[in-house]
């Protein structure tokens, strides 16, 4: 299986202006296509422009993108995804429309898994592909700085789509019975690196299951002072050693 990300321009027809005239073709068309070709993904109009993402077998999609790329409704197209993936990032079949696509949790997690290549985009292409999403806002949430703060899970991630489970069930053990110090977590190196600890820890912060809070500082064990045996102090006096 596949996924294709590309974002294309529609063509200036009515007084110079870019307008979606295709648009309800390319709906009515994808609907019925890509049920038979078990395709899904989703699109979007925003600005002039097309974004689309196309999953599905390898065949299908490649013949589908192979008939976008002659198709006159699109123009300057640019494939800025072309991958294998072993699980869809939009599961209904069909293609859903969307404007603001950047509004979905789904959307949201396709963002993250392809992280690596949006964040490679150089300015040209970070300011093509801004009107669906910010790249630069999803950076922020990835270089989130956990240091000095406690960290508590509130449920568990589904472990069926990580990619090391037992880890992964380890850490969310710790996470689960009271806050624990993230500065701990990777001092132990039980778990990776720090980025490597930051990167999991972020994925639970963006599903909304971790509670952070500050590190309280650790409580100073107390020293008993031995109180003076009254017995023992009576006989000093007695014998004038005190």
């Amino acid at each position: 299986m596949k996924c294709i990300a590309y974002v294309s321009r529609v063509p200036i027809k009515y007084r110079s202006i870019r307008m979606p005239s295709g648009l309800s073709d390319i709906i009515s068309v994808s609907s019925k296509h890509n049920l038979q070709s078990h395709i899904t993904g989703i699109i979007s109009y925003r600005e002039g422009q097309y974004l689309q993402v196309l999953e599905g077998p390898d065949i299908e999609v490649d013949r589908l993108m192979a008939k976008i790329s002659s198709d006159t409704r699109h123009e300057n197209i640019w494939v800025f995804l072309n991958k294998s993936v072993t699980e869809r990032s939009f599961r209904n079949w069909g293609i859903s429309v969307f404007d603001f696509v950047d509004q979905g949790t789904f959307f949201d997690d396709f963002i993250e898994k392809n992280s690596v290549v949006l964040n490679s985009f150089d300015e040209q292409q970070t300011k093509r592909i801004q009107p669906f999403f910010d790249i630069h806002k999803s950076n922020t949430a990835s270089q989130k700085d956990y240091k000095g703060k406690s960290l508590k899970l509130l449920a568990w991630p589904d472990l069926n789509h990580v990619s090391n489970p037992q880890m992964i069930m380890d850490l969310c053990v710790k996470l689960t019975k009271k806050p624990y110090p993230f500065d701990t977590l990777v001092a132990s190196g039980e778990f990776g690196s720090s980025p490597q600890v930051t990167e999991i820890i972020n994925g639970f912060d963006q599903s909304g299951i971790l509670s952070v809070t500050e590190t309280q500082p650790l409580d100073e064990p107390k020293v008993n002072e031995k109180k003076p045996n009254k017995f023992y102090g009576a006989i000093k006096k007695f014998l004038g050693m005190r």
